[in-house]
């Protein structure tokens, strides 16, 4: 865990740069490791997703309120409520919409894309969340912390609450990547924009590096 003093908060207007598409969706079963197999869907109806950057959000329930993913088995359904969500420039929202009335292919599994919701405009909130961060298999918690800081650092954000938590694995034809999921809280409102818009570290296209916003620390523990 890493902690310092809290900050005092500042005027702050959220930028419409980057915003998440949102779709709703239906899919009766898919596999809870589908980020690749959900990435190469999309490149087929978005070839463009790589050269803005974007980040595509894996599509998951947490566990709890009737929802459960089997982890023995692999494998999870949808919920009505599940969505597809893709982080791209203002600019390509209207491209994304092409996704609409499309069936995402992902090997024996469908997504059908029933239609596009409103988009959101990133978060000022003090606490963000990323699912996935690729880290080293065998790195400790500590060095996960501390490369996690450079890599802040790097983008000019100062963090003053970090704390690391689940470690995950996502399958691709090249191996396996290694992740960790990271909180980062007390963030200055630019900086918690800033952090969603750029991300930190590799594979954006397989969820990584992808920060949402939290209400509490109790939120991200549940995740």
């Amino acid at each position: 865990m890493f902690w310092q003093e809290d900050i005092k908060e500042e005027h702050f207007t959220l930028p419409e740069t980057i915003q998440d598409a949102v779709f709703s969706i239906h899919a009766k079963v898919l596999p809870i490791d589908h980020a690749y197999s959900l990435s190469q869907a999309l490149l087929k109806y978005l070839p463009w997703l790589e050269e803005v950057n974007a980040g595509v959000f894996d599509i998951s329930v947490a566990d709890g309120n009737g929802w459960e993913q089997d982890h023995e088995s692999g494998f999870y359904y949808p919920s009505k409520r599940s969505k597809l969500s893709i982080r791209v420039p203002k600019e390509k929202l209207d491209d994304a919409e092409i996704l609409v009335g499309k069936t995402l292919n992902l090997g024996k599994y469908q997504i059908d894309i029933v239609k596009a919701l409103k988009s959101k405009l990133m978060s000022d909130m003090q606490i963000v969340f990323a699912k996935h961060i690729v880290c080293d298999e065998n790195a400790s918690e500590e060095t996960f912390l501390q490369t996690s800081f450079v890599q802040l650092q790097a983008l000019e954000i100062q963090p003053k609450k970090m704390m690391a938590g689940l470690k995950r694995k996502i399958s691709t034809p090249d191996g396996i990547i290694h992740t960790r999921s990271l909180m980062v809280a007390d963030l200055r409102k630019a900086e918690s924009v800033k952090l969603q818009e750029v991300g930190i570290g590799k594979h954006r296209l397989l969820g990584c590096g992808l920060f949402l916003p939290q209400k509490g620390i109790e939120s991200v523990n549940a995740v």
